[in-house]
């Protein structure tokens, strides 16, 4: 047997490989991907290894970065990286048979239907009581972020240079406000966050404080800024003044989407009071930080179950745009038409993926 198939004196049977991500994801929702794909390969006394190359997580694949997306931000969630992985399988010191892959299909399907999965909201499954549902993913969220998220170094340097010079000397509100494209749920406006931000800061007593705003949407960010002025900290981030996320931006380098996400993250989670919706990041900052008190107005959230279609997006619910009513119409209209035009690529793009794969194990 291999000696890749051990690790902190366990002997694992298999090599699981973490390689499927939704062609659509986030940053967030990628790395929910990984970590659920750790914890089914060890429910089945399986070794994980990620490997997300190419389009696997093609918004932010990067070839003069590496070939795999995972590496660029973390380190191995547990033993060898899937470059070591390559190597022992070259060298012969590795057999294909010992690699264990599944299907697209399967991954999906446990990744957003398994009730023990790990998920930042709920989904077609709404939970009779919300609060206790948070209560128990974000306890599991914690344990796997404490135990196989690892940030790489100079990415974790890059924050704490931020948090000292803007951060670590007063009190700080940490906001993270979602637009652009989120679909799933009903934003929450910024006033929401305005009101809350203003009620704790009195109950308090606090006469000096800032607000961090971790947001996609830069009609968000002035509105904090129009609230709170120069209290208001923020990174140069890519952000979008209309319906598309940074993450799509062509402008914007692949590797780059990535790290500006997880610093914000991180930030987000240094913060002493932490405000979030019902979108992914905001919820990964309290899995970060476990102590942090905070306000989760993701509990009034509703999940929309339509297709993809007939889903509109926070931009175009709030009509940051500031349409006419017939302005709006045509783009509702529009983003309903586009992921049906895409459809058929994006088909395409999967059977490239499992092709590729085929080939290489």
């Amino acid at each position: 047997m291999s000696d890749l198939l051990e690790h902190g004196g366990v002997r694992y049977s298999k090599i699981h490989v973490i390689e499927h991500v939704d062609d659509n994801a986030g940053f967030c929702a990628v790395v929910t991907y990984a970590l659920n794909g750790v914890r089914k390969a060890l429910e089945n006394g399986w070794l994980p290894v990620v490997r997300f190359e190419g389009n696997t997580a093609r918004y932010f694949y990067d070839p003069q970065v590496g070939e795999n997306v995972w590496a660029y931000y973390f380190e191995p969630v547990l033993g060898p990286s899937w470059e070591e992985v390559e190597k022992a399988l070259a060298e012969g010191r590795l057999a294909s048979s010992d690699l264990h892959h599944y299907e697209e299909s399967q991954f999906l399907s446990w990744h957003h239907a398994d009730p023990k999965r790990i998920a930042t909201f709920w989904a077609h499954d709404v939970p009779e009581d919300r609060a206790a549902w948070f209560a128990a993913k974000r306890a599991l969220g914690r344990e796997y972020v404490r135990r196989f998220l690892r940030v790489k170094a100079p990415i974790l340097a890059k924050v704490e240079t931020f948090r000292a010079a803007h951060l670590d000397a007063e009190w700080t509100f940490g906001v993270h406000l979602r637009g652009t494209d989120f679909a799933y749920a009903a934003p929450t406006s910024p006033d929401r966050y305005v009101r809350a931000i203003r009620r704790v800061a009195a109950e308090r007593g606090l006469e000096t404080y800032r607000v961090f705003v971790a947001t996609d949407q830069r009609q968000y960010l002035e509105r904090f800024r129009e609230a709170f002025g120069d209290r208001v900290v923020t990174t140069d981030a890519a952000r979008s003044d209309g319906e598309l996320p940074p993450f799509k931006m062509k402008e914007v380098s692949p590797y780059q989407r990535g790290e500006d996400v997880l610093v914000d993250l991180l930030l987000l989670a240094g913060c002493d009071h932490i405000l979030k919706g019902a979108a992914a990041l905001g919820e990964y900052a309290l899995w970060f930080n476990p102590e942090a008190a905070h306000t989760d107005f993701a509990l009034e959230s509703d999940f929309d179950p339509r297709p993809l279609p007939y889903l509109k997006s926070a931009f175009l619910k709030e009509n940051l745009g500031g349409y006419g009513p017939l302005r709006l119409a045509a783009a509702h209209v529009k983003a309903a038409v586009a992921p049906l035009l895409t459809a058929p690529f994006r088909f395409a793009a999967r059977a490239a993926r499992f092709a590729q794969r085929q080939l290489r194990v």
